[in-house]
Formats: structure tokens, C-alpha cells, sequence
């Protein structure tokens, strides 16, 4: 007897619940006396972008999964280690490298730069949270499992069965985008000029590493736009919220001088 799998509505009613989890923060007014909520209509808006390109993935995913463990593709080794690369650039090298531009960053009074390490950790870290837990609701299976069955989901699975049913979204496209939303937020502030010199390679590499998890057979296409998205609005949050509140506990703590906002973006990140 056949397996019984959702159909992809389960899948799309899981993206669309994600995006319009930020309805009620959008909701939420400011007044000139208290900051802006953490999540705004600009947010809102990402968020249902991603949604519905996450939604329309859904239709490409057994094609282009099928497509990449074609043995021809497999056989190339410039595609294989280009992959490998991308992947330890997500993971451990975001991980990793953020903390590590904070420390330099106070070390040398670069106030800048330990903005970017600063927040681009907790982006990352609100980001990867939000995606461990909907990977263990969803509980779809990834691509190594049966390449030509992407509608393999069943609820609370990534629970019970581990990592194989934890494919719904990327972390590893999460990790990257929300590095590369942090990274481009805090140069805009203070470099606007440079928003598409530093976007434009941060977002490509963090495509990238979306694509290796694909070429991988670790990640449906859906599961890393869905991670982008979480990655994307986690960054851009972050560093609006902490912004208007520079005079927050953690900020205090860890940046000291840098809270007032005037320290520069040190041109090797908007090279």
C-alpha cells in the first residue's frame, strides 16, 4: 500500500503560516516617544515575498533536484567543490566569522565592525532558531531520501525520526542570508551609496550556498527560498531593532562606544 503524503497544499499552508506570523508585530503602531516594533509592514511584506516564491518552488522541486543528481552533473569535480566551498562558507564559516569580526572589531575600536559581528550573530542566531523549530514540525523528508517524492511530509517527524526528516527550510540558506541581510542593514546605515556593492556579492554568495545544499541532495529548492527568507528578515529585523534602541542592555554590554551609531563600516565590507 502506497505511503499517504500530504499533498503540496500542507506544504503551502506551512509557508503562509510562516509569513503571516509577522501580521500582528506589523500591526503594532510607534509613536514619536517609543521605537518601532521589532517586525514592521516592510517585514511583513518580505515575508510574503518569500512565501510565495517558496510556494512556487514547490513546483520545481522534483525537477531540479532530479536534474542535479544527474550522473553527468555528479561527475563534475569544479561543481563539487565549488559546492563544498559554499557549504563550510555557511557552515562553520558564518558561525564562526561573525564572533570573530566582533572581537577584532572592539579589539581595534572599529566600532563599525563589531556592529556588523555583533548583529550579524544574533541574526543569525533568531534566524537558525526559528528554522530548528519549523524543522521538526514539518518533518519533511530531504532529497537523499527519495529524490522524486518532495511531498514527503509528516508532522513532528523531524522529532522523531532525526535529521533525515529536517529538511524544511534550509539552515545552511538561512545562516547565509541572515549574514548577508545583517552585513548589507549595517553598511547601508551608515554607507548608503554602497547598499548594491556590498548587496549584491553578499546576497550572490549566500544564493550560492543554497545551491550547494541542492547540488548536495541535502535541500529541495523550497526549503532553501524558505530559508532565505527566514535568514533575510531576521537580519534586516535585527539590526533595525537594536538601531533604535542603542541604548539596550546588550548593546551596552557588548558595544560600548559603538551604540551611538557614528562608527564606520571598515571598507574591506563594502569592497
Amino acid at each position: 500500500m502506497p505511503r499517504p503524503a500530504p499533498s503540496r497544499r500542507t506544504l503551502a499552508a506551512l509557508a503562509l503560516l510562516a509569513a503571516s506570523s509577522a501580521s500582528p508585530l506589523a500591526a503594532q503602531s510607534s509613536t514619536a516617544t517609543s521605537p518601532p516594533p521589532m517586525l514592521g509592514g516592510t517585514d511583513a511584506a518580505i515575508a510574503g515575498g518569500f512565501a510565495l516564491g517558496t510556494l512556487g518552488a514547490f513546483a520545481l522541486d522534483r525537477t531540479l533536484a532530479e536534474r542535479l543528481q544527474r550522473p553527468g552533473v555528479r561527475r563534475s569535480r569544479a561543481l563539487s567543490r565549488t559546492a563544498t566551498v559554499f557549504r563550510l562558507a555557511a557552515q562553520p564559516g558564518v558561525l564562526v566569522g561573525l564572533p570573530v569580526v566582533y572581537l577584532v572589531g572592539r579589539a581595534t575600536k572599529q566600532d563599525g565592525m563589531a556592529d556588523v559581528g555583533l548583529h550579524g550573530t544574533e541574526a543569525v542566531a533568531v534566524a537558525l532558531v526559528s528554522t530548528t523549530i519549523v524543522k521538526a514540525i514539518v518533518g519533511r523528508a530531504r532529497p537523499a531520501v527519495d529524490v522524486h517524492d518532495p511531498s514527503n511530509v509528516a508532522l513532528l517527524r523531524g522529532i522523531t525520526r532525526g535529521g533525515e526528516f529536517q529538511s524544511f527550510p534550509s539552515g545552511h540558506a538561512t545562516t547565509a542570508f541572515a549574514a548577508a541581510a545583517a552585513l548589507t542593514a549595517e553598511t547601508v546605515r551608515r554607507r548608503p551609496d554602497a547598499r548594491w556593492l556590498v548587496g549584491v556579492p553578499a546576497y550572490g554568495a549566500a544564493s550560492l550556498v543554497g545551491w550547494s545544499r541542492m547540488f548536495d541532495n541535502r535541500h529541495w529548492a523550497s526549503d532553501v527560498v524558505a530559508g532565505a527568507g527566514f535568514g533575510t528578515l531576521a537580519g534586516v529585523a535585527v539590526v533595525r531593532y537594536q538601531h533604535t534602541r542603542p541604548r539596550n542592555r546588550l548593546d551596552r554590554w557588548f558595544l560600548g562606544a559603538s551604540i551611538d551609531g557614528r562608527g564606520a563600516v571598515p571598507m574591506a565590507f563594502v569592497r
